[in-house]
């Protein structure tokens, strides 16, 4: 008997024009040992609907068609099920597929053909869950211009950057790591258990997924030369080599943002905040990871 697989499918993910006649098939295609039942979001009581999917098709792997965004409701709904999944990047940014090294639909494919599965970790951030990146600042300024565009997708993301990135203000923040507290001033925060943006901007050098824990990095370049080295590090991999860049490795932490800077999860707006609480999570999750996928612990296979 072939094993079961259900893909679960966004169709108003991004920007892709595939439609889930299209995904399917190219599923069967590919995934020839699987027998593949497809479901599709459609934003109205999502959560309940998956979870009674999944109990009435119990599959054996969960494939995930869409963004950030619809990976973190999936994985939010079959935590307890421990259920191998795989993403299909089909988003705008896609920052978690590329974290574990699943840049494009090729790569998912060779992952479900290689079946390394991993588990991974996630963060609590005032009961809410994180699974690659959340942050204060430039880039939570970015997604919520990014969000009121009428166009999407990467475009309409890099557009905005550049007055936002030269433009921001430094403000206060106040960390408290194992019982000392620690003032820094920032134009952006970053929490990441991942290591990337969905961009390819590395973020993140010390990130791994599966050791337990999580960076706090602090952004605060302050001169045009600074700027410049800081982009350009982003993409060579080595930003915690650039001035201006603090960064912290810890299991928990709290921060205040007294000054009301913009927040963001996996790419999702948060209400404003003046505290959070972070914990890590560890191996909350199984995925499929690509051939690039940095880990710390073997796979599971």
């Amino acid at each position: 008997m072939a094993a079961k697989c259900l893909l679960i499918y966004n169709p108003v993910s991004g920007n892709d024009s595939i439609t889930d006649v299209e995904l399917l098939e190219m599923a069967q295609v590919r995934m020839p040992d699987f027998s593949v039942e497809l479901w599709e979001t459609t934003g109205e009581n999502d959560e309940d609907k998956i979870k009674a999917k999944y109990n009435e098709s119990k599959p054996d792997l969960v494939l995930i068609g869409g963004g950030d965004g619809t990976v973190k409701l999936v994985a939010k709904c079959l935590q307890e099920e421990k259920v191998p999944m795989c993403i299909l990047p089909l988003g705008s940014a896609n920052g978690l597929a590329k974290c574990l090294g699943i840049n494009d639909m090729v790569d998912s494919w060779e992952s479900v053909r290689d079946f390394k599965a991993h588990y991974i970790d996630a963060i609590q951030i005032n009961g809410e869950l994180c699974l690659h990146l959340a942050d204060f600042g430039i880039n939570a300024n970015l997604i919520q211009k990014f969000e009121q565009e009428e166009s999407r997708g990467m475009l309409a993301y890099v557009k905005n950057s550049f007055s936002e990135i030269f433009g921001a203000e430094a403000k206060k923040f106040q960390l408290e790591i194992s019982g000392e507290s620690i003032e820094v001033i920032a134009k952006m925060i970053v929490i990441a258990n991942g290591d990337q943006y969905g961009t390819g901007a590395i973020v993140n050098c010390n990130g791994i997924m599966d050791d337990g824990k999580f960076e706090v990095i602090a952004f605060n370049p302050e001169t045009a030369e600074n700027y410049v080295r800081m982009t350009m590090a982003f993409f060579k991999g080595d930003i915690d080599e650039v001035e201006g860049v603090r960064s912290w490795s810890v299991e928990e932490c709290k921060l205040s943002n007294p000054e009301g800077a913009e927040f963001q999860i996996d790419g999702e707006m948060m209400d404003s905040t003046d505290f959070i609480s972070a914990k890590i999570e560890k191996h909350a999750f199984k995925f499929l990871t690509g051939k690039s996928f940095a880990a710390c612990h073997t796979s599971l296979d």
